[in-house]
C-alpha cells in the first residue's frame, strides 16, 4: 500500500495540500524547484515538534562518527551490480540446456560471469577494473573491457570453464566504457572520458599474454557509454551529447566517420537496438530509448516534459545520410521509466515489427507492435505491458519468446519465460555485500518511481525518477531553463553529497534531512498528493525482491523513506578516479598544476574535507597523498556564493562553489553551460595579479575589478587582469584529471 500518513503538525507544514496549492499558483510557482525551500513558519501559536527533528539528529550523529578522510568509494558499495548480458555464440543463437549461454560482467566485483540459459552461474574470471562490457569475435575469443581499466581481458570457453587468455593494453585511456566486435575481426572501444572511439585488430600474443593490435582513434562525441556492430553498421550512443551516431563500415571494419548519420534529441538516449533492412540504401530501422525529445520545463514548479518514449526511427547512411523518426512512444505512461534495455525484431512471417522495452525506474514492461501501412510502419504501436521488477539494464533474448535480463538494482538476473512468469537469480556474492536495508530502501527509492508514486503523464506533467536527469547518479548533459526569469543551469552530480553541504547552488539546503524531504515534495509536487506518505511491499509487490529483512512489514512511515533516502545518499560517494590507480605520486606536470590550483584556485574551491567547515581543510603537503588514494576524499568546493562572472547567477549573490571532483563525468561547465571543456574553463580565465590597485594605476584609472578578483567568464576588459599562460593552463588539466 502507498498512502498518506498522519503527520505530526509542524510549524511549518500548517497548511494543508489544498491550501498549499493555492498558494503555490499565487505565486505562480516560480520558487517550488529541487532546490527550493519548505513554506515558512506559520505565525503565532505555541511551535509543534519537527518531524524532521530525529532525522537531522540522526544525521548529525552520522556525520560525527564519520572519517571523510576515508570515506570509501561507491564502486563496491551497493553490491555486484550485473550490468549487461551478451550471448555466447556471437549470432545470438540459443544454447543446449545446461551449456554455456551468456556472459555478464558485474561491475562491482571487477568479474565476468559464464552464465547457461537457466541463469546458473557456470564459472567466473577476473575482469578489467569496473566492468561494462563484453564483446564474442566470431573465432569464439571473448573480450571484456572495464571503465577503470585501460586494458581489454580476453578469454577462452573450455568446457563450462571460463579461462584468462590474454590481454591488450590500451596506451593513453584510463578506462573503456563498452566493447564491440565486429565479423572482419576487429574490435570496438568506447573512452567515454575523452568522447574516443578506438577500433582495433588484434594480433598475436606475446609470452607475457599481451596482444599486438593495430589501432586508429577518432572523436565521437561527449559521453560515449554504448556501442553494437550490426552487419554493415557501427551505432554509437553518446550520452552526453544525446545523440547516436550510425556509421557505416567499411570492408576492413573500419567505420566510415564521413558518411555517418546522427539522430540528436534534445536530453539523453539510454538505449537502442536496431535492424538491418537489407535495402540497397542501407537503411536500417532503429529504436531508442530516451527522455522526451523535449527542453526540460521547470516553470510548473516540478520537472516538466521528462517522461521515457521510445522512438522509432528509419536510417540511412552514406553520401546523404538520412534520418526519418516514425514514431515516438510516451511509455512513462505504461509504467516504463528510464528504459536502459530496449530489444527491436522482425515478427516473423509478416512485416510487423516489435520493440521490447523495460525500465529501470518502473515496475513494467511494454511491448509495442508496429504494424506496416502504404506509407510504412504505423505510427501508433498495438501495446501491451505486464509488471516486472524496475532496475533492467540489459536484457537477451533466449527464442521462444523468453528473455533474460541484468538487474543491478536487485543483484540478479531475471528469467523471463515469456509468459508472464518471471525468476530471479541473485548473483552469488560470499557475503561481501553489507549494505543496510536502510540502503537498499534509499536506492530503490533513487531509482525507480517510489518517491512519487502517483506522478501522471499529461502535457507537461510527467513520471520520473532522479536517473532521468542524473544518469547513474551523475548528469544529463542538459542546461535547462529554471523557471526563474533568463536563469537557465546545468544538471550536478548527486553522488558526494555527504561532505559537500549546503546543497544546490541557488537554494543552499543546509543538511540532507532538508534535502531528503525536499526531493519527496518536488518530485511529486503536481501529483495532489502529499508527499508526506508511507510504503508497503501491498502498493509495490517488488519491494519483495530487494531482499530486505522486513519486506512483509504493514508500512514504512514517511520518517523511515526519508531516513532510507539520506542512507544512500550517504553512501552514494564517487566511483574511484581511474586516474589514480595504482599511483604513488604525481608527475612533475601534475605538480606543477597542484602549485598553480593552490594559488589561483584554493581560494573558492577549497581543499577540505567538508565543504562547510573551513577547519578540516588539507595542507598542501597532504594533497599527493589524499588526491592519489581512491576515496579521493578532497571536496575541491566550499559553502557560500562567489560571483565569477558566469551569467546570469542563479541567485543574487551569485552561486555556490561546486566540488571540482570527478570533472570528466561532468559536462557542459559552469552553472549556464557555456564552457564545454575543461580547457575552454582554463582559457577563459581572468584573474588581478597585482592587487585591483596597482592594475588600476597602471591605466591611470580606478580598477573595476576588486583586489585579487577572479573571473571565469565575462571579465571586464582593459583592466588590467591576468591569464593563465599555456604552461598553466597544460599543468592544471594534468591535476584537474586527478580529482
Amino acid at each position: 500500500m502507498i498512502g498518506a500518513a498522519a503527520r505530526p503538525a509542524a510549524p511549518r507544514r500548517r497548511r494543508t495540500v489544498a491550501a498549499r496549492v493555492a498558494l503555490a499558483l499565487a505565486l505562480g510557482l516560480a520558487a517550488v524547484a529541487c532546490d527550493g525551500r519548505p513554506a515558512p513558519p506559520v505565525q503565532g501559536g505555541a511551535p509543534d515538534p519537527d518531524p524532521l527533528d530525529p532525522l537531522r539528529r540522526f544525521e548529525a550523529a552520522r556525520r560525527a562518527a564519520a572519517d571523510f578522510s576515508r570515506v570509501p568509494s561507491s564502486d563496491r558499495l551497493f553490491g555486484p551490480d550485473p550490468i549487461a548480458l551478451r550471448h555466447l555464440d556471437p549470432l545470438g543463437r540459443p544454447a543446449a540446456p545446461g551449456a554455456p549461454a551468456l556472459l555478464s560482467p558485474l561491475r562491482g566485483r571487477d568479474a565476468l560471469v559464464l552464465l547457461d540459459a537457466s541463469l546458473r552461474e557456470l564459472s567466473r574470471a577476473p575482469a578489467p577494473a569496473s566492468p561494462t562490457g563484453v564483446a564474442v569475435m566470431p573465432s569464439g575469443e571473448i573480450f571484456a573491457s572495464g571503465e577503470a581499466s585501460p586494458a581489454l581481458f580476453r578469454y577462452a570457453v573450455r568446457g563450462a570453464s571460463l579461462e584468462p587468455a590474454g590481454r591488450i593494453e590500451l596506451a593513453g585511456l584510463l578506462g573503456v566504457r563498452d566493447v564491440a566486435a565486429g565479423p572482419e575481426g576487429v574490435l570496438y572501444a568506447l573512452d567515454e572520458r575523452t568522447g574516443t572511439l578506438v577500433t582495433l585488430r588484434p594480433g598475436h600474443a606475446g609470452a607475457d599474454g599481451r596482444i599486438e593490435v593495430e589501432r586508429w582513434d577518432e572523436p565521437i562525441g561527449a559521453g560515449p557509454f554504448r556501442v553494437v556492430r550490426l552487419a554493415r553498421h557501427l551505432i554509437v550512443d553518446c550520452l552526453l551529447d544525446h545523440t547516436l551516431v550510425v556509421l557505416p563500415v567499411g570492408a576492413d571494419g573500419r567505420p566510415l566517420s564521413g558518411r555517418a548519420a546522427r539522430i540528436r534529441h534534445d536530453g539523453p538516449i539510454w538505449s537502442f537496438d536496431a535492424l538491418e533492412t537489407g535495402g540497397a540504401d542501407g537503411a536500417l530501422l532503429l529504436a531508442a530509448g530516451g527522455v522526451e525529445d523535449h527542453p526540460l520545463d521547470r516553470t510548473g514548479g516540478s520537472f516538466g516534459y521528462i517522461d521515457s518514449f521510445v522512438f522509432l526511427y528509419r536510417v540511412a547512411t552514406g553520401a546523404r545520410p538520412e534520418v526519418t523518426r516514425l514514431s515516438a512512444v510516451n511509455v512513462s505512461e505504461l509504467g516504463v521509466l528510464t528504459p536502459k534495455a530496449v530489444a527491436l525484431s522482425a515478427i516473423p512471417g509478416s512485416s510487423d515489427v516489435r520493440v521490447i522495452a523495460t525500465g529501470y525506474g518502473g515496475d513494467r514492461r511494454a511491448e509495442l507492435l508496429f504494424h506496416p501501412t502504404e506509407s510504412g510502419l504505423a505510427g501508433a504501436p498495438e501495446v501491451s505491458t505486464r509488471p516486472l521488477a524496475p532496475g533492467v539494464a540489459a536484457m537477451a533474448a533466449l527464442g521462444g519468446g523468453a528473455f533474460a535480463y541484468a538487474n543491478p538494482l536487485l543483484d540478479a538476473w531475471l528469467l523471463d519465460a515469456g509468459d508472464g512468469a518471471v525468476a530471479k537469480q541473485p548473483v552469488r556474492d560470499g557475503g561481501e555485500d553489507a549494505r543496510s536495508d536502510e540502503i537498499r530502501l534509499g536506492e530503490a527509492l533513487f531509482f525507480t518511481s517510489l518517491m512519487a508514486p502517483w506522478n501522471r503523464t499529461d502535457g507537461p506533467l510527467s513520471r520520473f525518477t532522479c536517473e532521468t536527469c542524473h544518469f547513474e547518479g551523475y548528469v544529463d548533459g542538459r542546461t535547462h531553463h529554471t523557471g526563474r526569469g533568463d536563469v537557465r543551469a546545468t544538471t550536478k552530480p548527486l553522488l558526494g553529497l555527504f561532505n559537500n553541504r549546503p546543497h544546490f547552488s541557488r537554494a543552499l539546503d543546509p543538511d540532507l534531512t532538508t534535502v531528503a524531504d525536499n526531493e519527496f515534495r518536488v518530485a511529486g509536487a503536481l501529483s495532489g498528493h502529499d508527499p508526506w506518505f508511507s510504503i508497503s511491499s501491498e502498493g509495490a509487490p517488488w519491494l519483495a525482491d530487494l531482499g530486505l529483512a522486513d519486506a512483509g512489514r504493514s508500512a514504512r512511515p514517511p520518517e523511515a523513506l526519508r531516513s532510507a533516502l539520506m542512507s544512500f545518499l550517504m553512501a552514494f560517494s564517487h566511483r574511484t578516479n581511474p586516474a589514480v590507480l595504482g599511483r604513488t605520486g604525481f608527475t612533475p606536470l601534475e605538480r606543477d598544476g597542484a602549485r598553480v590550483f593552490r594559488d589561483r584556485c584554493a581560494r573558492c574551491h577549497a581543499p577540505v574535507l567538508l565543504s562547510d567547515d573551513p577547519g578540516s581543510a588539507v595542507p598542501f603537503e597532504r594533497w599527493e597523498e589524499l588526491v592519489l588514494a581512491p576515496e579521493g576524499a578532497i571536496v575541491w568546493g566550499r559553502a557560500g556564493y562567489e560571483k565569477t562572472g558566469v551569467v546570469p547567477y542563479v541567485h543574487e549573490d551569485g552561486a555556490r562553489v561546486p566540488s571540482l571532483r570527478r570533472l570528466y563525468k561532468k559536462r557542459p561547465y559552469f552553472t549556464n553551460g557555456s564552457a564545454k571543456t575543461l580547457r575552454d574553463v582554463l582559457e577563459r580565465a581572468r584573474f588581478d595579479d597585482a592587487g585591483g590597485r596597482i592594475a588600476g594605476e597602471r591605466r591611470g584609472t580606478a580598477a573595476a575589478a576588486a583586489p585579487g578578483a577572479f573571473f571565469h567568464d565575462g571579465a571586464p576588459v582593459d583592466e588590467g587582469l591576468a591569464a593563465l599562460d599555456a604552461g598553466a593552463i597544460e599543468a592544471l588539466l594534468a591535476f584537474l584529471d586527478l580529482l
